[in-house]
């Protein structure tokens, strides 16, 4: 028995049954068939707007390459046999195997269709046109409509994104509202929404894809499978969201009902820099602000904040009606804490920096304007709380939400005839479609037009079946849908994404983040990240590795980047070096980034890069007083570095207790290094280890 991933991937039976009696349905000579995707409205009301996203996981998932295989032929074949009455009913041939093996020997298994879409991200109102699908071998007149199974399957991926987007606009209003935008750091909204929706969802896929329609308005997620599938489907070339430690309910309650303040105790000591989340409400989550994190723990959270550390605790309630209880633990909390609560310009109150609150149950596109409004009203800072959204961000969508439908608007007969094809039922008029090919364009790209261009829908049992007009004006009068292929193609939004099996746009996270931001939002003006150079092989002789600390050291956004590589720090508007311009280069003091250069024998440096809200100190001097610098890397990327002759006071990587004495050139092999360090001068010290500790032990190296 095949696995189900096997099944799975076979494009073949990747559609509803009825569509594989379809080909024998059209009417006779049909060639080309033409089908649209489109919202027709929204069940929730004031959402205008649809943010386009998830079609490109589709195509490369599904589509892309050969897909079309004999061993899927077979398989396929063997299943409907049995699924439509196992050979025994009067159309044992419904399906069309002959038409699979066509695409199989005609072309190479790839699929015959040109695919067009919006570009992901674009923000655009409902009722416009999103996809337009057509065959381009005449022989697959068939094969357009049988992808609308899997092809409208994007409405997940979009509705979760455009979910999304809608609540990071009452969080920005709210930020602004409330006095937060100065102190909003940039990037800072793009924290206020985290996903908790994994285990809320029905499969690892919509964990995955609907956990990445949320990462394209936020950086915050518990849904690690969405961080895979930013990586393998959109060009991510390291995570793209971003968490913290947090307790549990099971953390907390094992400690027993009399342990809940050693429990929170603990929560600090084991976490003591960074960002650290508690559930509080376990028993009795006023008791837990005023009398554990507002008194017994107060110092030991005030603590988190020194000149070389940051730290913040983040108050979890997780019960109770989400307006009232976030209302009053936030009182409680700035009354605890009132020797050091500031205002903003228009007067609300904000926390200090090592405390805040995420709400994370019950929020969801209501529940946040709401609380947000109360806290404004009660003169409380929005930048004060962090939402936590599971099932409602993920899950509490269908396809009726913005009322997905895929529809065929013509078809081509031999000899060209083109076809207008449409449906209006005269029992819902809000399920009419378009009809013939279609553009979307800007209204303002509509020189002229009379009125009876513009669209009006059948009016009654007597009216015009499909209306009149062919110009579909969108409501805010921005954008038109311009149907019976009377458009512009030069004009058209629309752009081409995939045709006969092969990806023709493979666009970047990074570019769709800012295309679907909001005003004012965290993404806008965020350059795009550069592409990376291919490293110039750096002689052995020429490495001089090089390490400075930072301040904020539970802050790190960790990557790689050769010597001179520039790269742009997350939540950042402007570039900060993160590798040195030569192998031995220090970065320059008070830039708001870091490095450490981490060379394996005979390999090209590498540096690793953190974001630092302040000031670079080094714990070395600057290469030119190393005079032999050497090293070992006990493991990938994390080496230790140490002057010569003598111990560093310093928050290094410290030694593990191996002392040895060697000669230049002898290679040493720390434990657990993948490779050997060379050590290439007369004399030198070594530093070997693991962990953060304080001094790091040296060997020296011998003379010949």
């Amino acid at each position: 028995m095949a696995s189900f991933a096997t099944w799975q991937d076979n494009i073949i039976m990747l559609s509803d049954s009825y569509k594989v009696s379809h080909y024998r349905q059209y009417p006779p000579g049909t060639q080309y068939v033409y089908s649209y995707f489109e919202s027709r409205g929204c069940d929730r009301e004031g959402w205008t707007e649809v943010c386009f996203f998830g079609l490109q996981y589709f195509l490369k998932r599904y589509l892309t390459g050969q897909v079309v295989t004999r061993e899927k032929i077979d398989q396929a074949a063997k299943m409907y046999a049995q699924h439509f009455g196992d050979g025994t009913s009067d159309n044992p041939d419904l399906f069309y195997r002959e038409g699979w093996e066509y695409i199989l020997e005609k072309h190479g298994g790839r699929l015959p269709v040109k695919i067009k879409a919006l570009p992901e991200g674009t923000v655009v109102p409902t009722k416009t046109v999103l996809i337009t699908v057509v065959n381009t071998d005449p022989e697959c007149y068939w094969l357009t409509n049988f992808l609308e199974t899997l092809l409208v399957q994007v409405w997940f991926p979009m509705t979760v994104c455009t979910n999304s987007r809608y609540q990071k606009l009452s969080i920005q209003k709210y930020l602004e509202e409330t006095g937060c935008e100065d102190w909003n750091p940039p990037g800072g909204a793009a924290f206020k929404l985290h996903d908790f929706g994994f285990r809320g969802v029905s499969s690892v896929e919509s964990a995955a894809m609907g956990g990445l329609g949320h990462l394209v308005n936020f950086m915050g997620t518990d849904t690690v499978i969405s961080l895979v599938a930013a990586e393998k489907f959109y060009g991510a070339k390291r995570a793209v969201g971003f968490s913290i430690p947090a307790s549990e309910h099971s953390t907390i309650t094992s400690w027993g009902v009399d342990g809940e303040l050693d429990a929170m105790r603990n929560m600090l000591d084991q976490y003591p820099t960074g960002l650290v989340a508690c559930v509080s409400d376990s028993f009795d989550v006023f008791k837990a602000c005023r009398e554990y994190w507002g008194d017994a723990l107060k110092d030991k959270i005030k603590g988190r904040i020194s000149e070389t550390s940051f730290g913040q605790l983040v108050v979890r309630p997780d019960s109770g009606d989400p307006e009232e209880t976030c209302v009053a633990i936030m009182k409680i909390l700035l009354e605890q804490f009132a020797d050091e609560v500031t205002e903003t310009k228009t007067g609300h109150k904000l926390l200090p920096p090592y405390i805040r609150v995420i709400q994370g149950d019950g929020v969801d596109y209501q529940s946040i304007p709401k609380i947000l409004q109360r806290f404004k009203e009660e003169m409380i800072a929005a930048a004060n709380i962090t939402f936590g959204s599971g099932g409602a961000l993920l899950q509490k969508v269908n396809r009726d939400t913005f009322k997905i439908a895929f529809k065929c608007a013509e078809i081509t007969l031999e000899g060209g005839e083109a076809r207008e094809v449409f449906k209006d039922p005269l029992t819902d008029d809000g399920k009419a479609s378009k009809k013939g090919r279609l553009t979307l364009q800007k209204a303002s790209d509509i020189a002229s037009y009379s009125p009876e261009d513009i669209y009006k829908p059948r009016e009654g049992a007597d009216g015009v079946k499909g209306g009149t007009g062919f110009l579909h004006f969108t409501p805010d009068g921005n954008y038109v849908t311009v149907a019976s292929g009377r458009g512009d193609p030069e004009k058209d939004l629309l752009v081409d994404v995939f045709e006969n099996g092969k990806l023709l746009k493979d666009y970047k996270l990074s570019e769709i983040r800012k295309r679907a931001d909001v005003e004012n939002g965290p993404f806008v003006n965020l350059p795009e990240e550069p592409e990376e150079p291919e490293p110039a092989p750096v002689p052995q002789a020429a490495i001089r590795p090089t390490y400075v600390t930072v301040p904020f050291p539970s802050q790190k956004i960790m990557t790689t980047a050769p010597p001179g590589a520039v790269r742009m720090i997350p939540m950042m508007n402007r570039p900060s070096f993160v590798a040195a311009p030569q192998p031995a280069a220090m970065p320059q003091v008070n830039r708001p980034a870091s490095f450490v250069a981490a060379p394996m024998a005979g390999t090209q440096p590498q540096a690793q890069s953190m974001y630092v809200p302040s000031q670079i100190r080094p714990v070395f001097p600057m290469p030119a007083q190393i005079s032999h610098p050497s090293f070992v890397a006990p493991a990938p990327g994390r080496p230790s570095f140490v002057n010569p002759g003598q111990p560093i006071q310093a928050p290094v990587y410290s030694s593990q207790g191996l002392q040895a004495t060697v000669r230049p050139g002898v290679v040493m092999t720390a434990p657990g290094a993948s490779q050997p360090a060379v050590m290439p001068q007369r004399s030198a010290s070594l530093g070997v280890g693991f962990g953060m500790q304080n001094v790091v032990r040296v060997v020296q190296a011998q003379g010949s």
